[in-house]
């Protein structure tokens, strides 16, 4: 009795692991696809607090993001967080004032895809958002310094296709994500930073939305998989603004980038990945 006991856990037993390996043969593997980028273009940026006339000049962008298939739902959501840096130096029309500007920002955001036939993939979701920087113009006394702060729930938004240059994996996407619903920082028109400091903080806080504070970033680029590193070279185009107590700031700066995908995409290995790219 005890052998046909001991006989029929260890069936059961073999059976549990069996099934568990199969499991795990079955179900791909979820890597975190890392991307680092840097850029370097243009700026142009208007801010009434500092000064009526537009700045244009060079900006250096910097950025590292992270995604991967959701635990939750593998097949169908993504995940995705992303952090970057923005530089800017500008000059007025007559070039006898500088202005210099700092942006960073700050992004989780889960979002719902579908891959279709012929490699085709489209996500849509949301993310958390936050945003600081400053606009610093050198000439101004009083007030050399606009601030830039705000946060709230971007729609987002992607497109990808997979396909080949000879025998090279290439994916073609392009990425966007606009600001919909947040708050935002605004001091009053002709208000100092020193009145703030003493204490005035009536109406520095505004409800953002498309009206007064829209925005977008949107990168197109091709990603070409080499196996151990994928290369990514594309272009991106920002824009910042933000209208409130008759004060108005605007951003906007287009960008070439060059990125660096470490581990590769798995298209060149053929590696058994559900990759939230493709």
């Amino acid at each position: 009795m005890r052998r046909i006991i001991t006989l029929i856990i260890a069936g059961v037993f073999a059976c549990t692991t069996y099934a568990q390996e199969c499991r795990y043969e079955e179900e791909p593997g979820r890597p975190v696809l890392q991307q680092y980028r840097i850029g370097i273009g243009s700026s142009r940026a208007v801010s009434t607090y500092l000064s009526p006339l537009h700045y244009s000049g060079r900006s250096v962008f910097l950025s590292g993001e992270w995604s991967k298939a959701s635990q939750w739902s593998p097949k169908n959501l993504v995940m995705d967080f992303q952090g970057a840096i923005n530089l800017h130096r500008m000059n007025n029309p007559m070039h006898t004032a500088m202005m210099q500007g700092i942006d960073l920002n700050f992004s989780w955001g889960l979002a719902w895809r579908k891959r279709l036939p012929t490699d085709f993939q489209i996500t849509a979701g949301g993310a958390l958002r936050m945003n600081g920087g400053a606009l610093y113009l050198t000439r101004n006394g009083n007030n050399p310094v606009t601030a830039l702060a705000s946060a709230g729930m971007d729609i987002t938004a992607s497109a990808s296709w997979h396909t080949k240059i000879k025998r090279l994996p290439i994916v073609i996407s392009d990425q966007m994500s606009v600001p919909t619903l947040g708050a935002f920082f605004a001091p009053q028109y002709g208000e100092t930073y020193y009145e703030i400091w003493l204490g005035n903080h009536n109406g520095l806080a505004h409800c953002g939305w498309w009206g007064n504070n829209f925005g977008i970033r949107n990168l197109l680029s091709v990603k070409l998989d080499f196996g151990r590193t994928a290369m990514e070279i594309g272009y991106q185009y920002e824009r910042q603004s933000y209208w409130a107590n008759s004060l108005n700031t605007v951003i906007n700066t287009h960008q070439f980038v060059i990125g660096v995908i470490p581990h590769g995409l798995g298209l060149k290995r053929k590696s058994n990945i559900n990759s939230p790219l493709y």
